[in-house]
């Protein structure tokens, strides 16, 4: 398995939690939204923690010549967290409006940084190291 389908599944399940959690704000639902937003911002700081704590670092230290964009991804990462904080203030008030709104722009973001990860960066990172080693670490966290 390389890196890029490894991550492009969890991008995947991200996604999947992301649309439950605005189905269950779109009904109302803040009790269930609360946790499933819980689920959610933990899954990500994982999968933001797997790219920052291991894929990145051993990629740059592997000296891989040219395009080398992992700190356009920490800042997109970064980006992706301040969002999370504001649409967990804006749950904790029931604030429905707000919350959707936050999380369109939540959305805008994460297609655009999944498309460069899985169009670009994982393919790099595939190309210059072994996804296996990669693969066990991140499972290791």
């Amino acid at each position: 398995m390389t890196i890029n389908q490894y991550m492009t599944s969890d991008h995947r399940a991200c996604d999947e939690q992301f649309a439950n959690l605005e189905n269950m704000v779109d009904s109302k639902n803040f009790d269930g939204a609360k946790t499933m937003f819980e689920e959610f911002q933990t899954h990500m700081l994982k999968h933001f923690s797997s790219e920052e704590d291991v894929i990145f670092p051993a990629f740059n230290a592997s000296g891989a010549d040219g395009c080398n964009p992992t700190g356009v991804m920490i800042m997109e990462h970064d980006q992706m967290r301040e969002l999370m904080k504001k649409m967990e203030q804006s749950l904790a008030s029931h604030d429905q409006e707000k919350f959707l709104g936050l999380s369109e722009n939540l959305l805008f973001v994460m297609q655009q940084h999944n498309m460069k990860e899985e169009q670009i960066m994982y393919n790099l990172v595939d190309n210059a190291l072994d996804p296996k080693q990669l693969i066990e670490k991140i499972e290791s966290l």
